[in-house]
């Protein structure tokens, strides 16, 4: 760039002072004009000179002494703008003009007495003046000096015009290095222009395959952080059954046996009882744990079973009936225990948020994908704006995307919510 430029201000510099020295060649060459046009205009006016003063020493008519003498007046008039020009154009004083004038002088002043003579009635010494040999030797001094300042004024014209051919090719140059300035200023623009668009999509591809690898990576750690808290909710289910199942079953078994003692008061006996009932209420809520950390009826029933099982005991809790329309689908095990914690989560929803009276869970095999939905016609909410801190529908969406699916959410403040789950068709993948 900084060579563009050196070549652009050496293009403009070239070129104004071709303009410059062009613009006073021409004016030059066009007063140099003029001033031949006016020393032309003299010899003519020193010839009508002659002409009137020999036509008043033949005729001595009055009307011819009045021409001349406004030849005269004329005379001096162009010979001062004729002089005045050729000393503009020629300030080195090659043409002399000095000569000239002073044969312009006696050849008026020889007409002057030829006047003066018929004036005084000497009309035959006025007409062997103007016929004798020195008024022609004049004559011919004069045009030969008029020829010479024409001739040197013509050579400084040529001059001109050869010094106004330069200009122009001067400027003809700088217009094409200015030409040349702008091509090469436009290429490297361009080529620097491809540059940085090229560099953008080198970067952008980076960015991308950035964003692509840490997506892999967040997505393969959420998906191990919902494995790992599946097995661990597995294994606390299994603890709980084996463990405390067994406390609170032979806990249950020395409160029967207690009870049955005969010696014991009757106070005592409704005592154990009532530390029995509530043994079994505690059995029942230890049930009820294990199944929402790890539901038995899904390993042991099948996803339609546990999903129906879910539905009634979600319909009993809220007091509203759950439509439940299930197809059997042909998944695997972990796929079966995203759609139910998927079904769970989005049932739990709906029993803090969603005030309903209607809800409807449904599950089939569209040959696309096997898709999973509930929806309820309860306040609804706008996805857009979900508050922080709550993470149950990125929750369900890493459990789905873990599958190769999707999670679509649809919901409209005041007209319910529709949670739709498409996992790829087994029958499709294969």
């Amino acid at each position: 760039m900084p060579i563009v430029l050196a070549l652009g201000v050496t293009g403009m510099v070239i070129n104004e002072g071709a303009y410059q020295h062009a613009e006073a060649t021409l004016t030059g060459g066009i007063a140099l004009t003029d001033a031949r046009l006016k020393s032309a205009e003299t010899l003519q006016r020193v010839t009508e000179v002659g002409l009137y003063a020999r036509s008043y020493v033949l005729t001595a008519d009055p009307e011819e002494a009045r021409r001349y003498r406004a030849a005269v007046d004329s005379l001096h008039e162009v010979k001062t703008s004729a002089f005045q020009l050729l000393a503009q154009v020629d300030p080195q004083h090659r043409i002399a003009l000095e000569p000239i004038n002073q044969l312009i002088e006696e050849h008026v002043r020889a007409t002057d007495d030829w006047i003066a003579q018929v004036a005084r009635g000497e009309r035959a010494p006025a007409m062997v003046a103007a016929a004798s040999n020195a008024s022609l030797a004049r004559r011919n001094a004069l045009r030969a000096a008029f020829a010479d300042v024409l001739e040197q004024a013509a050579a400084i014209q040529q001059v001109a015009r050869l010094n106004l051919y330069d200009a122009l090719m001067i400027s003809r140059v700088a217009v094409h290095l200015l030409a040349l300035a702008t091509v090469l200023g436009l290429f490297l623009f361009l080529r620097q222009l491809r540059r940085g668009d090229r560099q953008m999509v080198e970067e952008g591809q980076r960015l991308a395959e950035r964003v692509k690898e840490r997506t892999a990576e967040l997505t393969e750690m959420a998906t191990h952080l919902v494995n790992a808290r599946e097995d661990e909710r597995a294994h606390i289910a299994r603890e709980l059954h084996d463990e405390m199942g067994g406390l609170f079953t032979s806990m249950k078994l020395d409160f029967a046996r207690l009870r049955r003692l005969p010696e014991l008061p009757d106070k005592a006996v409704e005592r154990i009882r009532a530390i029995e009932a509530r043994l079994g209420e505690g059995i029942a809520l230890k049930r009820r744990i294990i199944e929402d950390l790890h539901p038995s009826a899904l390993t042991q029933l099948g996803l339609v079973q546990a999903l129906e099982i879910l539905c009634r005991e979600t319909g009993e809790r809220l007091g509203t009936k759950v439509q439940a329309e299930l197809q059997e689908v042909p998944l695997d095990k972990p796929a079966e225990l995203t759609l139910y914690r998927i079904a769970q989560e989005s049932l739990t929803n709906i029993g803090k948020y969603a005030a309903c009276q209607q809800v409807e869970v449904r599950l089939h095999d569209d040959g696309q994908a096997v898709c999973l939905s509930v929806r309820d016609n309860g306040r609804g909410f706008d996805p857009a704006r979900v508050p922080h801190g709550r993470h149950g529908l990125r929750g369900m969406r890493v459990r789905v995307e873990s599958h190769g699916g999707e999670l679509t959410v649809q919901s409209v403040p005041g007209e319910g919510t529709t949670v739709l789950a498409r996992l790829p068709s087994p029958a499709r993948q294969g």
